[in-house]
């Protein structure tokens, strides 16, 4: 299943050390390349938004909960759907 999420600072500024920076970075480029991210976007005023594939609840928590500006965040999580898939099958539907 496919997820929005979408993060926001809580306050008192993000601190991402450059380190840990190169180091989200480089877990980022994992998610993608396993595509558990299909898309990953930074806001300049601070936070994110992901399209995530997660299967399970679990799988969900744990990624969003890996995050290491976790804690100074406040998140969002949506459960999307293609748009040409959903209209499809409202189209199909006959309740």
């Amino acid at each position: 299943m496919k997820f929005l999420v979408i993060t926001r600072p809580l306050g008192g500024g993000q601190k991402l050390a450059n380190a840990s920076a190169t180091s989200y970075t480089a877990e980022l480029k994992k998610l993608h390349d396993s595509k558990v991210l299909e898309a990953s976007y930074a806001f300049i005023g601070g936070g994110s938004a992901y399209v995530v594939q997660a299967d399970t609840t679990k799988q969900l928590a744990v990624l969003v909960r890996s995050s290491p500006l976790f804690h100074s965040q406040s998140h969002e999580v949506i459960p999307i759907a293609d748009a040409m898939d959903f209209l499809e099958g409202l189209a199909a539907y006959t309740g």
